[in-house]
């Protein structure tokens, strides 16, 4: 295998478009629909017609995510990540 092989199977593929996902935010049974944009290495979440936060991938192994702008708590943005991270995993 050369390097751009080796460079072409580590790159992540992040979805261009805007996407919906569906998370149990409050852990209350009731999901709320978020709209989710990407944009360069981080993604806008939207609910409603309301700015929710911006959210970054920070690791792979373990994953975690850090909030860039928002005010959710910390188990709120691991299970927004979690349904980001469920989403892209599913479209590539």
């Amino acid at each position: 295998m050369n390097e751009i092989d080796e460079f072409e199977f580590e790159a992540q593929e992040q979805p261009e478009e805007a996407f919906h996902v569906e998370v149990d935010l409050y852990e209350s049974g009731d999901y709320v629909n978020l709209l989710i944009v990407p944009c360069n290495d981080t993604f806008i979440v939207v609910a409603g017609d309301e700015h929710l936060c911006t959210l970054q991938k920070t690791c792979a192994e373990p994953e975690c995510w850090e909030q860039q702008d928002g005010s959710l708590e910390d188990d709120m943005v691991e299970r927004l990540g979690a349904a980001i991270t469920g989403y892209t995993n599913y479209t590539s």
